[in-house]
Parts: structure tokens; sequence; C-alpha cells
């Protein structure tokens, strides 16, 4: 179908934020979670079934346009949450309805599966052998294909359909986790660092060894050209999470590689920055300046980092999820008023910080957005 003229200036809006020559401030919609309390839909429908998900969160994010407008969705994700998030950690994800009570919000059970000698494993033969090895300890195989399958044919309606409503996505599918989360996922967090200590070489070498066929993925699905943005994922690599040795060694060089892959491929990359960046934020400045956004949770000092990146990156967030869940709209309300007072609206896209919680109010999601467009 052809786009919209209200789609075809959204997409301008945003190439024009992330080279700040916008106008105003631009408004993203994240929240995969947040619309099942609003919609009266179970979290174990609405986490699983890709159809529900995809009505239902297209009737709350209309819900909040007709109030206040969303220039843009960050990602759009699908029933199967645990499916997708485990083949990004390789860790088992209960849910709810099956581990948990209908209502909880999936939760990853984070546990060492990946043995001491699948280190040797991986490094001899990629990969492939590895996550061939962990993955039918974490998910059924079964669920993972129908998984694959549902979405390579239904992956293109879903798109026009979100199209037709007018909403640039930044992310389809592109979605891609670092080998330094892989590892740390599949061997559990305390393991892993543990790892990065006292097997310092086998870690690098590993990672340097699965790297070429996780790369080789993604740029197959960047390849594509559905995506105009990259998601790409920093948790566990955080500046305060890991010392400079291995922050420099074990984590920056392939965030960044995958990061230039994508603009390789005329494809926004996406750095999605939870936990504390303020380390190494000027480490951003290697990347080509207004390339990439940097999407925060409200952790790392936003004030700070555009004072090191000037109008190098733009920003993506960060009202905290706390605020949306428990604060008032006035609270909201000046949470953005002061942020963009500390850093310009130019190259800013306001939405929440990592995502929108499950129990996000939803008068403090429109009193975020409105204060964004009413910012003057």
């Amino acid at each position: 179908m052809n786009p919209s003229q209200l789609y075809l200036e959204r997409v301008e809006k945003i190439k024009k934020t992330i080279a700040f020559e916008n106008s105003g401030v631009t408004t993203t919609y994240m929240g995969i979670a947040t619309p099942a309390k609003h919609m009266s839909i179970p979290m174990k429908t609405f986490a699983s079934d890709p159809e529900i998900y995809l009505e239902a969160s297209l009737k709350y994010i209309n819900e909040i346009n007709s109030i206040v407008p969303i220039d843009c969705i960050n990602s759009f994700g699908a029933g199967g949450i645990n499916v997708l998030l485990t083949t990004l950690w390789l860790s088992k994800v209960k849910m709810p309805g099956r581990e948990l009570p209908d209502d909880s919000l999936w939760q990853v059970d984070e546990k060492k599966v990946m043995e001491d000698s699948d280190y040797d494993l991986a490094i001899e033969k990629g990969y492939a052998a590895l996550s061939q090895k962990i993955l039918p300890k974490v998910i059924d195989m079964n669920e993972l294909m129908s998984f694959v399958d549902y979405n390579q044919k239904n992956g293109a309606r879903h798109a026009e359909i979100i199209m037709q409503n007018n909403y640039p996505v930044l992310v389809s599918n592109a979605l891609f986790s670092p080998p330094f989360e892989v590892l740390c996922g599949a061997r559990s967090m305390s393991q892993f660092f543990m790892d990065c200590y006292k097997l310092p070489e086998k870690v690098k070498d590993t990672l340097d060894a699965i790297y070429p066929e996780l790369k080789s993925q993604f740029e197959a699905t960047l390849a594509l050209g559905a995506n105009m943005g990259a998601w790409i994922g920093g948790w566990r690599g955080a500046s305060a999470l890991v010392s400079p040795k291995i922050w420099d060694n074990f984590v920056w060089p392939y965030m960044y590689d995958s990061a230039m892959t994508c603009l390789k491929h005329n494809v926004i990359p996406i750095f999605h920055l939870d936990q504390n960046w303020d380390r190494d934020i000027e480490r951003f400045k290697e990347m080509p300046a207004k390339s990439c956004v940097l999407n925060t949770d409200g952790m790392t000092n936003l004030a700070n980092a555009r004072k090191k990146l000037g109008e190098h990156a733009a920003f993506m967030g960060d009202v905290p999820a706390p605020l949306l869940a428990t604060g008032s709209e006035q609270d909201v309300k000046d949470y953005v008023n002061k942020l963009l007072d500390d850093i310009g609206p130019k190259g800013v896209f306001i939405t929440a910080g990592c995502d929108a919680p499950q129990n996000a109010k939803f008068e403090n999601m429109v009193a975020m957005f409105q204060a964004a467009s009413d910012y003057k």
C-alpha cells in the first residue's frame, strides 16, 4: 500500500530529529506490556497471542494519539515475547498463565545453562553449535519454530496494518544482542562476570568466535530493507557494571561494529542503553556524527551526556518507569520539561526510559507526550 501524507511527514520528522533539524520535540511510543491492563486483557493472552497483541496495542496508542500526537513507535513486538527474549539472551523466560499467574509480567529466569566446557565448544564450532545445545534447555523448540513460521507468514501484513494507522516503526525486526550479553544470559550474570576476571582470554576467544555468526544473522535481517532503525542492546555491559578494561575489550568493539554494519545498510543504529553509561558516554563520538540514537532508561545523566556529545548523537527517552507508574501527571510533565531544559528539544525523542511499565497510568502516558508537544 502507499503510505499516507501523515505517515510520510512523520518519517521526515524522524530523519530531521536525528539530524538535529527538528522544529519541535518528537514523540515516540515505547511500552510493550503497557496496553494490556488499560485494555482489560489478561497478560497471559496479551503476551502470547500476536493478533490480540497487535489489535490492543494499536487501540491503546490510538487512544493516546487522539489526545496528543504520537510521531512514531520505537519497536513493535508481537505475541511470543518469551521466544524473542530467549533468542536474544539464551535464558528461559517464565510466562503468565504458565509458570506465573495470569496477570503477571513475564520474567527472565536466569540460570547457568552454559557449562564450562561449552566455551571450548563455541570456540571450536561457533555460535550455531552453542545455541543448538543451549536452546532446547530454555525453550520448547516447537514453540520457537511456530513463532518463526508465524512471523514469516504474517510480518508483512502486520507492518501494513501499522502503516495504515500512520505510525512509522523505527525497529521492526532488526534486533541485535551483543555477544557479551548472549554469554551473560547463558552463563548467568554472577558466573559470567567471574569468568571475565578469571578466564579473560577464554571469554575473549569465545566472543570473537560467536560474533561472526551473530553479525551474519543480523546483517541478513538488515539486508531485507524492512527496518528504518535497528535495536542494539546494552544491559549488563553498561559502564556502571563492568571495569573499563572489560568494557573496552569485551563490550564496545562488538556494539560499535554492529552499529557500523547498520549504517552500511542505511539503517539507523538505536543503542538501547539500560543502566548507567556516564563513564563511557564520550565513546559514542566514535560513531559518525548524527547517525545514531542513544535510548537510555533514566539512569544515565543526559544533561552531562549532551555537554560531552553536543549534537553528535540523538537521544531517546528518558522518563523513568517508576514515575509513569506512581507519579502524578504534573510530576511527569515537570520531569519532561526539566529534561528538555537541560538537553534542548533538537535531536530528542521523548518517550519512556527503556520501556513504559506494565502498570503505567494512562494519564501519565498522555502527560508525557503532552509536555513534549507543548514544550517551547
